[in-house]
């Protein structure tokens, strides 16, 4: 039965890891003013009430949109490729929660300090994906 456990939760890391793929993937659209508007509207919603601010991007944002769809991608990409190994080499579960921990405080430190509260709610929820599997495999 620890098996059939191990491999759901491995299955809900990849599935964490693929939101976060698809969320960098709305980013690195949000580089170009024909592609931003569901980036906008999620910032829009995480800088609540909902009031179509920010509008558009300037060219310094659509170059961090950019910069940020990359490095969730790669990230995403990087855990969904390490959550097959985690059963050969529990230190990569270790790993994976110290940069999801490193990636929450930073994150939402920077998101308290400029006032978009929401994108700490935003951070719970992709927390709460992940540690939850890395939680009951740490167990197994």
């Amino acid at each position: 039965m620890k098996s059939l456990n191990h491999t759901k939760y491995i299955s809900l890391l990849k599935l964490s890891s693929l939101i976060t793929i698809l969320t960098g993937c709305l980013s690195v659209l949000a580089s170009s003013p024909v592609t931003e508007k569901p980036w906008l509207l999620l910032l829009d919603l995480l800088d609540w009430p909902l009031d179509g601010n920010p509008s558009g991007f300037t060219k310094e944002s659509f170059i961090l949109n950019a910069v940020l769809g990359g490095v969730m991608i790669g990230w995403g990409c990087l855990m969904f490729y390490v959550s097959d190994e985690i059963k050969k080499s529990p230190r990569l579960l270790k790993a994976m929660f110290v940069s999801l921990i490193c990636w929450f405080v930073t994150d939402s430190i920077g998101s308290f300090i400029s006032g978009v509260y929401g994108n700490i709610i935003l951070n719970l929820i992709f927390l709460s994906m992940f540690l939850y599997p890395l939680m009951k495999l740490r167990h197994s």
